[in-house]
């Protein structure tokens, strides 16, 4: 009699067990979902999930949406006393620091704690149907999610609203809830741990009976690109900065700075490798920006168009030396030349400033690269200036050059070529 029961406790597990739908992007990260069959079947209703983690680490996140906007996030981190662990609800509003909420129903159940050097929250939520931002479908095959955790020192806060370090690894990754539903248990999680050595487990980018589904492209952790990913994106930021901020400015300075034989074809060449460099930005821009998630954002589309704007003016800089050749002065090609790239460097100083407040820079960064931008964007503006008024100068009827230029000792068209005055005709 005992044996029977026994063996139909042990088979009562093994389908709670069996309906638990779990993803380990790491050895030792795991969440797992369950759906109770009556919330499945009306559409609102408790649902359940389990978030494990190292109790060394700062914090674990787990979340309802396919990117951080508009995602339902919940944050488990160790608590004060170091015996037990905080959920914070929290709602993405972008690429940054999910901001608190207190409009998520959720509890923390038991068996949730510190125990054996890992901190789990076994959590019951009761309006995860709908939340500011987005819904989630609990009958849905393919449902999505993102997942974050940050290695570091632990947080040790009782708050939820407590201010936490950028993720070190994170992605998305999607649940068959049909296949999670199932049982009627208060707390499904009570007797079981998501881990990575569980035959209902899954390893990031792979597939398992389970019904769960692998991490996307930016996946963290196990596999994927994670390990890769802080420097590619400080790669990107460093590269596109330097290019606008710095290289561009300086190019655009220099012509008008110098005169000496050779002068354009050294800008001419300063320029395009300044463009290659922005291009190589550009592609890990683009990269970060599909695996991300955040290919409609501004700062990504404003990129894309500055990469494509650029192409424009190695082609109107050739036009504008021939048929100043040509002609020996300002034509139908300077002009466009002049402004448009004055307009697009402008526009990318910008877009590092929108890049870096989707990255969730720190505001001292943010404060240093507006002044150094501004600085340089000044100075360069000051340079067209000086250009312009020794220019008009230089053409005045009271000038030694007017005097010369009446007496017959004016440049020819190709000694116009090394003169300042034709230096200051690009941009």
């Amino acid at each position: 009699m005992y044996l029977s029961k026994a063996l139909g406790a042990l088979a009562l597990a093994s389908v709670v067990i069996a309906q638990n739908q779990t993803y380990c992007p790491s050895s030792d990260v795991c969440y797992a979902i369950n759906v109770p069959a009556s919330t499945a079947s009306s559409g609102t209703g408790d649902i359940y999930f389990q978030l494990r983690g190292p109790s060394s680490m700062s914090w674990v996140g787990l979340g309802q949406g396919s990117s951080m906007k508009d995602a339902n996030i919940f944050m488990i981190y160790v608590n004060s006393a170091g015996t037990n662990v905080t959920l914070s609800p929290r709602l993405g509003t972008g690429d940054q620091q999910p901001t608190s909420s207190t409009s998520a129903s959720v509890t923390l159940l038991g068996g949730s704690g510190i125990s054996n050097n890992f901190m789990v929250a076994n959590v019951k939520c009761s309006n995860c149907n709908s939340w500011s931002g987005g819904s989630m479908s609990f009958t849905d095959i393919s449902s999505s999610w993102i997942w974050a955790y940050k290695s570091g020192s632990a947080v040790s806060s009782d708050s939820v609203s407590a201010n936490l370090a950028q993720h070190s690894n994170y992605g998305t990754t999607s649940f068959n809830l049909q296949s999670a539903t199932g049982g009627s248990s208060s707390n499904p999680f009570s007797t079981s741990v998501a881990t990575s050595s569980s035959s209902s487990s899954l390893s990031s980018g792979s597939s398992s009976s389970s019904g769960s589904s692998g991490s996307s492209g930016s996946s963290g952790g196990g596999g994927g690109f994670s390990a890769n990913f802080p420097n590619v994106r400080m790669a990107h930021a460093i590269v596109a900065s330097v290019a606008f901020v710095v290289f561009f400015p300086m190019g655009a300075i220099a012509i008008r700075a110098f005169s000496f034989p050779g002068l354009l074809w050294v800008h001419a060449g300063w320029m395009a490798f300044t463009y290659t460099c922005f291009l190589a930005a550009l592609g890990m821009g683009v990269w970060i920006a599909v695996v991300t998630g955040q290919l409609g954002e501004a700062h990504s589309v404003i990129g894309i168009f500055i990469g494509a704007a650029l192409f424009v003016q190695p082609l109107s800089g050739f036009a504008h030396h021939l048929l100043y050749k040509k002609q020996g002065g300002p034509n139908v090609a300077t002009y466009p030349h002049l402004f448009w790239g004055r307009a697009i460097i402008t526009l990318g100083i910008i877009n590092g400033g929108l890049g870096l407040q989707l990255s969730s820079n720190t505001t001292n960064g943010e404060i240093a690269y507006g002044l150094v931008a501004a600085f340089m964007w000044l100075f360069w503006m000051g340079a067209i200036v000086f250009a312009f008024i020794k220019k008009c100068k230089s053409e005045s009827p009271t000038s030694e050059a007017y005097r010369l230029k009446k007496a017959g000792h004016g440049n020819s068209s190709a000694e116009n070529i090394t003169r300042p005055e034709y230096m200051m005709e690009a941009p």
